[in-house]
C-alpha cells in the first residue's frame, strides 16, 4: 500500500476502513465491490487504488490493521488474574464493544476470515487468522474449569459459546446501525444463561459489567486510539506483546480509611493560622528573633 495513506485525516482514514469492513463482511471477498467501498467511503475509485493499487491490496491492509486492532484491545481489557470462562467472555464482549465504537463490523469482519476461501482473499490475509487463534488461545488457557457440571468438556463450552456470539452478531449486524452497548447487554443475558446451564452450581447474577465501567473505559480508550496516537502508531501498537506477557496487577492494598500519600507534612511556619491574629504573629517573630540573639551572646 502507499504510505501516504498514512497522511490522510483520520475522519477520511476511518471512512475508508469502514466502508471496506462493510462490504467485505457482508459480500464476502469474491463479490465486494470497489465501487460500493469508494461510494460509501465519498471519494474517488482512482484515489483508492492510488491508496492501495488493487482489492486485494485493499484487503489485505485491512485483514492486518483489523487483526492489530482487535489483539490490542483484547491485551488491554481482558485481565490476567480473571479464570472464569464466563467472566472471560464478558471481558472479550467488553473488547469487542470498544472496538466496534470506532469500526461497527471490525469483529464480524474478522470472524468472518475463518470461512473465507476465495484464494486472493487467502493469500491477502496473512498471519492475520493464526495471529488471532493464539490470542484467544492465551485467553483460554487460564480459565479454570473446576465449576463446570462436566470439568473435561472445557473445550465443547468454549465452542458452544463462540457459536453463540457468532450467530448473535450475524443476526444484529445485517442491521444497518447497530448499536454496540445495547449488544452487549443483550449478549450478556446469553451468556448468564449459558452459565446457568453448565455449572454446576450458579450465582443468581447476570454476567455483566457495569455500564457505567465500560463507557469511562471507552472514553480513556478511544483518547488513545483516536486522538493521541498517529494512524502508523495505532497500526504499530498491534505488534505489542500478547496476553500471556501482559504485566502483572498489583495487589490492591487494604483500604483502612487512611491516605498514605496525606501524611502529616510539617507546617511552614511563615504561613499564618487561621486562628492567629496580626498582634500574634509580631509576638511570636520578636519571641524568635530575641531567642536567635540570645543563642549567639
Amino acid at each position: 500500500m502507499n504510505s501516504k495513506f498514512f497522511d490522510v485525516k483520520k475522519d477520511k482514514q476511518d471512512a475508508i476502513i469502514n466502508a471496506a469492513l462493510k462490504i467485505f463482511t457482508l459480500k464476502g471477498y469474491r463479490d465486494a465491490s470497489t465501487d460500493v467501498i469508494v461510494r460509501i467511503a465519498g471519494i474517488s475509485k482512482g484515489l483508492l487504488f492510488h491508496y492501495f493499487t488493487s482489492k486485494q491490496g485493499l484487503y489485505e491492509f485491512i485483514c492486518d490493521y483489523s487483526s492489530r486492532y482487535m489483539i490490542l484491545e483484547l491485551t488491554r481489557t481482558v485481565k490476567k488474574s480473571e479464570k472464569d470462562i464466563f467472566g472471560l467472555m464478558a471481558q472479550i464482549s467488553q473488547a469487542r464493544v470498544r472496538v466496534m465504537k470506532n469500526y461497527p463490523f471490525m469483529p464480524q469482519f474478522l470472524k468472518s476470515l475463518k470461512l473465507e476461501d476465495d484464494p486472493e482473499a487467502v493469500s491477502a490475509m496473512g498471519t492475520c487468522r493464526e495471529d488471532l487463534d493464539i490470542t484467544y488461545r492465551n485467553i483460554y488457557e487460564k480459565i479454570d474449569s473446576g465449576s463446570l457440571v462436566k470439568p473435561d468438556e472445557l473445550d465443547k463450552v468454549i465452542k458452544v459459546i463462540d457459536w453463540v456470539c457468532d450467530g448473535f452478531l450475524r443476526e444484529n449486524f445485517m442491521k444497518d446501525d447497530p448499536q454496540p452497548d445495547a449488544l452487549y447487554e443483550t449478549y450478556s443475558q446469553y451468556l448468564t444463561m449459558l452459565r446457568d446451564h453448565f455449572y454446576a452450581s450458579a450465582e443468581n447474577e447476570r454476567v455483566s459489567i457495569a455500564k457505567e465501567e465500560v463507557n469511562e473505559r471507552n472514553e480513556t480508550v478511544m483518547k488513545e486510539m483516536r486522538m493521541d496516537m498517529t494512524f502508523e502508531e495505532r497500526l504499530m501498537a498491534g505488534k505489542k506483546p500478547l496476553v500471556e506477557s501482559e504485566e502483572e496487577e498489583e495487589p490492591e492494598e487494604a483500604d483502612n480509611g487512611e491516605n498514605p500519600e496525606a501524611e502529616d507534612e510539617p507546617e511552614d511556619d511563615s504561613t499564618p493560622k487561621e486562628s492567629e491574629t496580626f498582634d500574634d504573629i509580631i509576638k511570636e517573630a520578636e519571641k524568635n528573633i530575641s531567642s536567635i540573639s540570645s543563642g549567639q551572646n
